[in-house]
C-alpha cells in the first residue's frame, strides 16, 4: 500500500472539492495532510476553468443547492472531457427526491470513477429508494449481501464502489485476466487491514455473468462516528489517492480506506494516552472535537512515513 502514498506525496495532485459545507475546512485539511492541494471554488461561472487544471474532482451532495449541484454537473462535464476521475459521494442520497434526481441524472450523463456510501446510501440508489435515517445508516446486511450490493452498482454503473461502514467494502468490474493479475498485485502490497480481495462472479438483470475484484478492509475506531464528516473527509482523500494513480484506481480506493482506518485508530491510541497522563494541562479530557484533530494528524503522519499502513 506505501507505494500509492509514495505517488501520492510525489505527484501533490491538485484536487477540486465541491463538497459538504458542513465539513469543507475538514475536507481541504485532510487533503493537506495526505500531500495533496485542495481548491474548494463553488460558482458554476467558473467551473469550466477550474476543474480544467485539476487533477480530481469530488462531489459531495450532502448540503444541496439548485447552484451547487448546477456547478457539479458544469465541473463534471469539463471532467469527463479531459478525463479527470471523478469522486461522487451520496451523503443522504435517499433523504429527498431532490438529492436522488440529480444523482441519477448525473450518472446518466457522465461516468464517474467512484461512488461512495454507505449501505442504506448505496442501497437507495440501486433501488431509488429513501433513506429514513437521514446520513446514517439504517439498513443492515451481512458481509456477502454488502459486496454483492457493491458488486451490482459498480456493474450498472461501471465504476468502482465503495460501501462504508465497520467494515468498508470495494468493488470494480473487470474482465478475468485483469482480476487475477491485480488481485495478485493487491495481495502482494496489502497490510493486514485488507482482506478479502478476491474474484466475485456476479450476474446481472438479463443473466450475464461477470467478474468483479472485490475487497474488504477493517479497522478505525468507534470515535468515527463521534466526528461529523469523517466520510467526507474520506472522499477527499480518496479523490487524492486516485488521482495520483490513474493507472490503478482501485488500489489507489484501498489504500485510501486503509490509510483512513489505520488513522482512526492511531487517533484513538493517542487520544486514550494523552487522557492517562498525570502532568496533563488539559482540565477537560479530549473528546470528539480532539479527536477530530487527532485523526487529520494521524493521515498526516502515515502519509509522511512515520506510521506504516497496518
Amino acid at each position: 500500500m506505501n507505494n500509492f502514498i509514495e505517488k501520492l506525496k510525489s505527484r501533490s495532485p491538485l484536487i477540486h472539492n465541491i463538497t459538504n459545507m458542513v465539513t469543507i475546512n475538514d475536507v481541504a485539511n485532510i487533503e493537506l495532510a495526505c500531500g495533496a492541494r485542495p481548491i474548494m471554488a463553488m460558482a458554476p461561472q467558473e467551473m469550466d476553468e477550474v476543474t480544467g487544471i485539476c487533477d480530481g474532482l469530488n462531489l459531495n451532495i450532502g448540503t444541496p443547492s439548485e447552484e451547487r449541484f448546477e456547478a457539479m454537473r458544469i465541473a463534471a462535464r469539463m471532467a469527463a472531457k479531459k478525463n479527470i476521475p471523478i469522486v461522487l459521494d451520496l451523503v443522504g442520497v435517499g433523504v429527498s427526491r431532490f438529492r436522488m434526481d440529480f444523482v441519477m441524472s448525473l450518472l446518466d450523463e457522465v461516468h464517474v470513477d467512484v461512488i461512495k456510501g454507505n449501505l442504506s446510501e448505496v442501497k437507495a440508489v440501486m433501488e431509488h429508494g429513501r433513506c429514513d435515517g437521514g446520513v446514517e445508516v439504517t439498513d443492515t446486511a451481512d458481509e456477502s449481501d454488502a459486496k454483492a450490493l457493491a458488486c451490482g452498482a459498480a456493474l450498472r454503473y461501471g465504476c468502482i464502489c465503495v460501501i462504508t461502514g465497520e467494515t468498508d467494502y470495494v468493488a470494480e468490474l473487470c474482465d478475468e485476466a485483469d482480476c487475477y493479475d491485480n488481485n495478485e498485485r493487491s495481495r502482494m502490497s496489502t497490510d493486514a487491514m485488507c482482506t478479502g480481495v478476491v474474484n466475485a462472479v456476479a450476474s446481472d438483470a438479463d443473466g450475464y455473468m461477470h467478474n468483479h475484484r472485490v475487497g474488504s478492509i477493517t479497522g478505525g475506531h468507534p470515535m468515527m462516528k463521534r466526528v461529523t464528516g469523517t466520510g467526507c473527509m474520506l472522499s477527499g482523500l480518496i479523490c487524492a489517492f486516485v488521482a495520483a494513480d490513474c493507472d490503478d484506481k482501485y488500489g489507489a480506493v484501498t489504500a485510501a480506506l486503509s490509510c483512513m482506518k489505520r488513522a482512526g485508530g492511531l487517533a484513538a491510541s493517542d487520544m486514550a494516552e494523552c487522557g492517562r497522563g498525570t502532568n496533563s494541562c488539559h482540565f477537560i479530557k479530549p473528546g470528539n472535537a480532539s479527536y477530530r484533530d487527532r485523526l487529520i494528524d494521524a493521515v498526516y503522519h502515515i502519509c509522511d512515513g512515520d506510521y506504516e499502513l497496518m
